[in-house]
């Protein structure tokens, strides 16, 4: 099983096919744990194992396995109490992808746009691999997903250029920049806080003379 393929095969996939930020994280999260066992047909993973990476209690998980198995990507053999295995479904043998559900026909002069003719707009997962460095990793799809949810496609592609053109390419820089934006007003301190200015002689008390006196009055 060739992972960047798989992953490519992937994300071609969802764009036809509808699931939640937690639902692919499983799936790269499966991914993950196979490549670590050297590309297996069947492979044992806890349940505690996928949850606690999710993030997720476990029955949110096995919710979002079942999603999975019903959109024919993997298969789940239980085992009691013990953990169970799992086989994930390559996208390069055509033949193993489970066949979505027929639409009707659609009118005659309603041709469909072949793909190679639709412009090839890279998505932020792509972008991050084809920028930033590296595969892909679970948790960065979880976050890009994440962002995507919360801001759209096209802000998250927008601040990844800039993360780019600026030489600030990591996952970090780009969540930053979406979820605290820099105030006009000032500077952004690292509580994310506008900064004010401060005159140099603000806090200090001042010291008036008292003529005749030989003596100085200090003013709060």
């Amino acid at each position: 099983m060739n992972y960047l393929k798989e992953i490519n095969g992937f994300m071609r996939w969802l764009e036809t096919t509808e699931l939640k930020p937690t639902t692919q994280a499983l799936w790269f999260h499966l991914m993950d744990i196979n490549n670590g066992c050297t590309w297996k047909e069947w492979f044992t993973v806890p349940n505690s194992r996928l949850y606690s990476r999710l993030g997720v209690s476990e029955k949110t998980m096995i919710e979002h396995r079942k999603i999975l198995i019903e959109h024919g990507r993997i298969e789940y053999k239980p085992r009691g109490t013990g953990a169970g295995s799992y086989h994930i479904v390559s996208f390069e043998n055509t033949a193993s992808v489970a066949p979505s559900p027929k639409e009707p026909e659609k009118p005659k002069e309603e041709k469909p746009t072949r793909q190679e003719d639709k412009p090839m707009n890279p998505n932020p997962f792509e972008f991050f691999e084809s920028h930033f460095g590296g595969t892909l990793s679970p948790i960065n799809a979880q976050k890009i997903g994440q962002f995507i949810d919360d801001h759209g496609e096209e802000k998250v592609i927008e601040v990844m250029k800039e993360a780019v053109e600026k030489n600030k390419k990591s996952i970090g820089w780009v969540s930053a920049v979406l979820y605290n934006p820099i105030n006009k007003g000032g500077k952004q301190d690292a509580k994310g806080n506008a900064g004010r200015s401060v005159s140099k002689n603000e806090g200090k008390s001042k010291v008036t003379p008292i003529f005749g006196t030989g003596r100085l009055r200090r003013n709060v």
